[in-house]
């Protein structure tokens, strides 16, 4: 069994999150990581859009908020309250058989965790067409709950090793929503607390890192951040930010 390193960062400095993703990527790239899971929610709203996507623009040019390429592709996502992460791995294994493949096998994985935890997701999605935002489409490789998707995917491959970033909405702010994407944003969507208002962050972790090791032979590890602090006391838990629907 790999035993690859686990990251939780909490809420962190949305600014520089993106670039925190990068950088792991990088280290597993160089050789100084075997593989990385990182998991984080974000200090403050933000919005992160694909790395094909031209510049991005709020619809409501009186809002002011952190704007972030991705290094990976898709859709414009606005994060509030998310469990996001960020995989980065080789390209062996599991995950030697191509970008699709291997999305289906991290939503597959994510799709248990979140099974385990009492929702009914189902991967499914348009097969063809792009959405210049991110949850107003599903591809085949993503989350829905009904027809609402409730988990997004993103890849990027580099020298045979794959970076993935995906998001699952803990709770959807409709009005920011529309301040960002106008009318397109579909005020319909939810998260997962509109599901299961009990759910918890701590114990869907748990659950994911047992699927990791069952259906991908993969041990996670908790370890410090790039900056040398231990950002957590216990592997088990991921400390996010709390605020009242």
């Amino acid at each position: 069994m790999s035993a690859w390193e686990l990251v939780l960062d909490g809420s962190y400095d949305s600014r520089s999150n993106m670039a925190r993703d990068l950088a792991m990527f990088e280290s597993v790239i160089s050789g100084s990581r075997s593989g990385v899971l990182r998991i984080y929610d974000w200090s403050e709203p933000a919005v992160t859009f694909g790395r094909h996507q031209k510049a991005f623009t709020p619809s409501d040019p009186s809002l002011h908020i952190p704007l972030l390429r991705r290094p990976t592709g898709g859709g414009a996502v606005l994060h509030v309250r998310d469990i996001t992460f960020s995989l980065s791995v080789p390209c062996r294994g599991r995950f030697s058989r191509g970008i699709e493949d291997s999305c289906r096998t991290v939503t597959g994985i994510f799709a248990s965790a979140l099974e385990h935890c009492g929702l009914a997701v189902e991967m499914k999605g348009d097969e063809t067409g792009f959405s210049s935002i991110c949850f107003r489409r599903s591809s085949p490789v993503e989350l829905c709950i009904g027809g609402s998707k409730v988990l997004g995917l993103a890849a990027l491959r580099k020298r045979g090793f794959m970076l993935f970033q995906g998001v699952v909405p803990l709770a959807v702010d409709a009005t920011l929503s529309r301040r960002v994407f106008g009318m397109e944003g579909d005020p319909g969507l939810k998260g997962i607390h509109d599901y299961i208002p009990g759910f918890h962050v701590e114990t869907f972790v748990s659950r994911l890192l047992d699927v990791f090791a069952s259906q991908a032979d993969l041990l996670f590890s908790h370890c410090s951040g790039e900056d040398g602090q231990d950002h957590h006391d216990n592997e088990r838990k991921i400390h996010l930010r709390r605020q009242e629907p």
